[in-house]
């Protein structure tokens, strides 16, 4: 059955999921705060809101992807009615999921975590991994209409088991990624060969040899690396995972250190780097050189 969605926040994942929506028959209005988004949703098909009040009068279901916790809390403030589901593909907390599910249902607004795995091909090719949860009688309403975006999905649990899941995931993946760049940078200081180090280790298939290295670990060769994966982006989950394990009071050392890294990345102006400029923070902290002449 055609439904009437809306979708707030059009980035790299989010104009790519509403036009998968609209390619499965819906009639589909969009909102960015953004112009310049706008106008290339616009361009892609897509019909433009004239601001989010319009989006919760018309629409049924409200989607949402959004940069951060602050974006996130704003954008909310401002949805729910009777009836209307919303479904939030941004990665946020699960304290603040838990919190938009209550406040949502105060309104008699459904609210269900759609976080999502993958990156901009996936996106756009419509092969994303999304993580689940909520309600069981509102995620099976959503279902139908997020799997038009997936090629695989896990329903986790209820309110808050998607972003704890999501938020977790990536924190562990930026732990890694920083534990990268460290090991090259002791290489380098111990005065190996940085790429016959990578060739060794992806070729070897050890333990080390995960897909991320194999990834990113060239790229951190490459000062000038486009921006796959952008770093404030990385910077912002570092945060989150961070923070999570604080409010827990867990003693989780390499997430905290971690976050710091990242932290460290912002403020030397890294923001719209790839994550693999994580590099040049372990760069600058060692004094030794990983990126190739």
């Amino acid at each position: 059955m055609s439904e009437t969605i809306g979708y707030i926040g059009l980035g790299v994942m989010g104009l790519p999921f509403a036009r998968h929506l609209k390619a499965a028959g819906h009639r589909v209005i969009v909102y960015d705060r953004d112009e310049a988004v706008r106008e290339r949703a616009a361009g892609a098909g897509l019909e433009v809101a004239s601001g989010i009040a319009a989006i919760v009068r018309d629409a049924a279901i409200v989607f949402t992807c959004l940069p951060n916790p602050d974006a996130v809390r704003a954008v909310y403030a401002e949805i729910g009615r009777p009836g209307q589901l919303a479904v939030d593909n941004s990665t946020v907390g699960p304290d603040l999921a838990r919190e938009l599910h209550a406040e949502l249902g105060a309104k008699g607004t459904a609210y269900v975590e759609c976080p999502m795995l993958g990156g901009m091909g996936e996106a756009e090719a419509g092969k994303l991994f999304l993580i689940v949860s909520g309600d069981a009688a509102d995620v099976e309403r959503a279902l139908p209409l997020v799997l038009v975006a997936a090629r695989d999905h896990r329903v986790v649990g209820g309110p808050g088991a998607a972003s704890l899941f999501k938020t977790v995931q990536n924190g562990l993946g930026l732990v890694q990624m920083t534990a990268i760049a460290e090991a090259l940078a002791m290489v380098a200081a111990g005065g190996g060969d940085l790429d016959r180090f990578i060739d060794v280790v992806g070729a070897g298939g050890g333990m080390a040899a995960t897909p991320l290295f194999r990834a990113k670990a060239p790229l951190m060769r490459d000062a000038q690396a486009k921006a796959v994966g952008q770093f404030y982006i990385g910077a912002k989950d570092a945060a989150l995972a961070a923070a999570l394990a604080e409010s827990r009071r867990l003693d989780l050392p390499l997430f905290a250190a971690s976050d710091d890294a990242w932290r460290e990345g912002m403020g030397a102006g890294l923001a719209n780097a790839d994550v693999s400029a994580v590099a040049r923070v372990i760069e600058a902290r060692t004094r030794t050189k990983i990126a190739g002449s």
